[in-house]
């Protein structure tokens, strides 16, 4: 390929489609490289597409698409804690089928009634989502993909990054692009060729985990309610299993001992039959399989000059509260609106340095409340082997263990599988691109929220009409929230035109009884993130575009 490409993306995984996406919707040109074949099927890790993810598809119009495949429609997505998938049950989380969230999105009784979004939780295999966005990634103009090209190296000049790639045949070329977006993994050779280190927990686990073909699973559950995902524990192994389709195919985790290492000590077969509670009859059909350490690792730093980290690349935790992937896709399309800004010309490369300012303490938190999610749920699964009495149905003494060990996991995990806090809550608070006005946002927690309008936090969302999202409305870049259409917006107005800043001005009826809305002029970037408000326009309405161009303000606004 000759010339200079915009931005270059390693990684054609969620990660990196979603960067590609949001950046060429700008109309910014992107090739993405990928080393896996295009055919190439994902592994089926990832099961929970988040509402705040969901917010980002629903901008790219693939929403509906990707809550329309993988499970039936009327297969529930209960999760259960359990002897084994034939053993009795020691508590369950009913969380509603799509059918039911058609019916109410979130509907009471549901641990996630009355969330403040648009979209609802969907629990999909990563094996079905990754075909909606590969489907729309190429049918998005400007975007290249080669796959089969496995990325060598790479040298950054002064004004673009020269990538060595080598295609299916062996033979080896050069790419240069102005940046480069690193979404190729846990295992990131860019991460590594940049000397970028991962701190924090390198073991927490040892798993191991196999996709089975197994059509009479779901006959398992004799008539109850069948779960989306099962947690077992009892005398023999420690387990989950995930509906991936909701028929045939299923993804069994299994544990090993806490202090083993060495995964030969589970028994490949035995421990799946074990956890499903079934004998050598069963039949069933290893379809994939995998051994993997839980780990709690973020990188130091997310971005060396013009290579920045996404996903994956930047950081590793164990796979509770469904955030891994979601994080990813934040990452992701966080820099490259930030990239898509400054290679249109209008703002200062310095506006990249909200990157790392802003997503890197965010990663942070979220790995340390999954690996705490992790650490809770272990131990009120016990570290030690359970009696062989806790999946006897009808013994007494395995009754009482099932009803305490019940409790305690319900009230663990409901916030893990209904995260309002991951999801809503979270803030930035060191970003140069947001006017800070000296109120601290509320605090959150994995399962709670308190909606805010303090700059950094998210617009608390909220319908306009039959179907649509306040989020519907909002630019690509900016938009101004007017609330009093008697306030005298012009000189904003005027002054994001001069400085070339898209600002798009959106007039809406008073929210006087929605605790939020404290202003009656916000400022919201595209990714929902309040970055300004006020009961006016600021008197140097010059000096808040100055910033949110990504230009320093001396002596902050007034």
């Amino acid at each position: 390929m000759n010339g200079v490409s915009s931005i270059l993306v390693v990684g054609a995984g969620p990660v990196g489609m979603c960067a590609a996406i949001q950046a060429a919707r700008r109309g910014i040109d992107v090739i993405v490289v990928e080393a896996k074949a295009e055919d190439a099927v994902a592994d089926a890790k990832c099961n929970s597409v988040a509402s705040r993810t969901l917010e980002t598809l629903r901008r790219f119009g693939i929403a509906e698409q990707v809550r329309a495949v993988g499970l039936p429609d009327d297969y529930p997505t209960d999760v259960i804690y359990t002897t084994s998938i034939t053993g009795p049950e020691m508590t369950r989380i009913p969380m509603p089928s799509r059918d039911e969230r058609r019916q109410t999105p979130f509907p009471a009784g549901s641990p996630d009634e009355g969330w403040r979004s648009a979209e609802p939780y969907v629990r999909v295999s990563q094996r079905y989502s990754n075909q909606v966005l590969a489907r729309l990634m190429h049918a998005t103009p400007g975007i290249t993909v080669l796959y089969n090209t496995e990325v060598l190296g790479h040298e950054q000049l002064a004004d673009e990054v020269k990538v060595q790639i080598r295609g299916a045949d062996g033979s080896q070329s050069e790419l240069r692009a102005r940046y480069v977006i690193a979404a190729d993994g846990g295992r990131s050779p860019v991460r590594h060729q940049l000397g970028i280190k991962l701190s924090g927990d390198a073991e927490l686990g040892h798993m191991r985990s196999s996709l089975i073909h197994a059509p009479g699973l779901l006959a398992l559950f004799n008539g109850r309610r069948p779960a989306w995902m099962s947690w077992v524990v009892n005398h023999h192994v420690k387990g989950v299993v995930v509906a991936i389709d909701g028929k045939d195919q299923w993804l069994v985790h299994r544990a090993l001992p806490s202090g083993v290492r060495d995964f030969a000590a589970l028994d490949a077969d035995q421990s799946i039959r074990d956890v499903l509670g079934v004998d050598a009859d069963f039949k069933y059909e290893v379809l994939q399989h995998e051994d993997w350490i839980g780990r709690r690792l973020v990188a130091d730093r997310m971005r060396d000059r013009r290579v920045f980290l996404a996903g994956d690349a930047a950081h590793l935790w164990v796979p509770f509260a469904g955030y891994g992937m979601n994080a990813g896709i934040a990452d992701g399309v966080s820099i490259a609106w930030l990239l898509s800004n400054v290679l249109q010309g209008w703002a200062d490369p310095a506006m990249l340095d909200a990157y790392e300012a802003e997503r890197q303490p965010i990663t942070e938190q979220v790995s340390r409340y999954a690996m705490q999610s992790m650490m809770d749920t272990m131990e009120a699964l016990g570290r030690n082997t359970p009696p062989a009495s806790l999946s006897s149905r009808y013994n007494p003494a395995g009754l009482a263990i099932r009803r305490v060990m019940g409790g305690r996991l319900h009230k663990l995990n409901v916030p893990q599988f209904a995260p309002a806090g991951l999801n809503f809550g979270y803030y930035y608070d060191k970003s140069p691109l947001i006017s800070y006005d000296g109120t601290s946002p509320p605090e959150y927690d994995m399962g709670s929220v308190t909606h805010s309008t303090v700059p950094g936090c998210r617009l608390p969302h909220f319908w306009i009409g039959p179907g649509v999202s306040v989020y519907d409305k909002l630019g690509p870049v900016y938009t101004l929230l007017r609330f009093d259409r008697t306030l005298d917006i012009e000189p904003l107005v005027a002054a994001s035109a001069a400085a070339g800043m898209p600002l798009a001005v959106l007039d809406l009826p008073p929210r006087d009884n929605d605790a939020p809305f404290t202003h009656p002029l916000l400022v919201v970037r595209e990714d929902q993130h309040v970055v300004w408000r006020g009961d006016v326009v600021p008197q140097d309405p010059g000096a808040l575009v100055h910033l949110l161009c990504g230009r320093r303000v001396e002596g902050g606004l007034k």
